[in-house]
């Protein structure tokens, strides 16, 4: 099969709504990854044109940014069996999610992911791009260290692809403001990194559910699981501020974020570290109240979140009078909690479905 000038070898994998190839460029003789739509999708013709328009943003994101942790566009065409296409530079690695199968990262690796990750987050946030679907599976590993690939959904400087009011990315990785008021910048991206490196180096999810109304919950009202381990409070800290609920509290940059996380890791004694969240010990039948608690919590916390989001499309707060509506929403949300646990117990909810993991091959993008 052949794509433009490029000979298809075979199939690395597809997503949602595309599908990535392993092909060859015989001008520069070299191996690259083409990313297309899927022909099987059966959508209509606007839809297709819509994704065809997400392929297009891509394409402006990836060419407007040149990092060494950033997956590298080389071409972008347009095919009469395929349609659209973009060549990116091909990685022989797996995806971080891939990885994660096999258990949490050594401290090294993740130090050296959250300096990379934190570095090319702000490169993109100076150039005006926002990822906004920042998680393990967009994350490459390669033999010269890890890439930042699918800027899909990524904000540009005076893009009209999106509106106001959408909700993109993954719950599970998503910030507290993306998810209520559909707010990105790049202290959401900042918050999506440190959701990241969180489970790279507990091998869980901070924000664990079955489902997206779980998930959304935890995300607004509660922080994540400790570590656990004494030693670990410097590095619990540093990740606390880049989760904080308010995006003022967290770091000024990802790239502070991640040094400072980095720099927290390399104080631990020992030359490796590999972490593995506890079980829980508490008893079946308080681990089934908890979780009724939580799915009220659940639908009360999504209701609100919903309503605070049609609601801020059409009311500001006046000038010097009322209350905001993210006052209101953080006033609510501090209001929450659930029952007491038993003393220095917790459940462990099972790890969510928000987000489908993709198959554990190499390529050089995302879906």
């Amino acid at each position: 099969m052949q794509i433009g000038r490029y000979e298809v070898l075979h199939v690395l994998g597809q997503g949602g709504m595309g599908r990535v190839l392993l092909a060859r460029d015989p001008v520069l003789e070299r191996k690259v990854a083409i990313k297309v739509l899927r022909d099987d999708l059966g959508v209509p013709p606007e839809v297709r044109s819509a994704l065809n328009q997400r392929f297009r943003q891509e394409a402006k994101a990836a060419a407007a940014l040149g990092h060494p942790n950033m997956v590298t566009l080389h071409d972008m065409g347009e095919d009469d069996n395929v349609g659209l296409y973009l060549v990116f530079e091909y990685l022989d690695g797996p995806t971080l999610r891939g990885k994660l199968d096999a258990g949490p990262l050594s401290k090294h690796d993740v130090a050296r992911l959250a300096r990379e990750l934190g570095a090319a987050l702000t490169h993109a946030h100076d150039a005006g791009v926002i990822h906004r679907d920042v998680k393990p599976e967009n994350v490459m590993l390669s033999k010269t260290g890890s890439k930042l690939t699918d800027f899909g959904i990524a904000r540009l400087p005076d893009s009209t692809l999106t509106r106001a009011g959408s909700v993109l990315g993954t719950p599970a990785y998503s910030a507290p403001e993306s998810l209520a008021l559909a707010e990105f910048g790049p202290r959401s991206d900042q918050f999506s990194l440190a959701a990241t490196l969180y489970e790279a180096l507990s091998g869980e999810r901070a924000f664990p559910g079955d489902d997206v109304l779980a998930v959304a919950t935890r995300v607004a009202i509660e922080p994540p699981k400790p570590l656990g381990r004494r030693e670990l409070s410097k590095v619990e800290a540093v990740l606390g501020r880049a989760l904080a609920k308010d995006p003022q509290k967290r770091f000024p940059t990802a790239a502070a974020f991640g040094d400072a996380f980095a720099d927290a890791l390399d104080t631990l004694p020992g030359l490796e570290l590999r972490l593995s969240m506890p079980h829980s010990s508490v008893p079946h039948s308080t681990q089934r109240r908890l979780r009724r608690w939580q799915n009220v919590l659940a639908a009360v916390a999504v209701l609100v979140i919903a309503t605070l989001a049609l609601l801020g499309r059409h009311a500001s707060k006046p000038a010097g009078s009322g209350v905001s509506l993210k006052s209101a929403a953080s006033a609510f949300a501090s209001s929450l909690r659930p029952p007491t646990r038993p003393a220095g117990k917790s459940p462990t909810p099972p790890r969510s479905t928000a987000s489908v993991s993709p198959p554990a091959q190499s390529s050089s993008t995302s879906l």
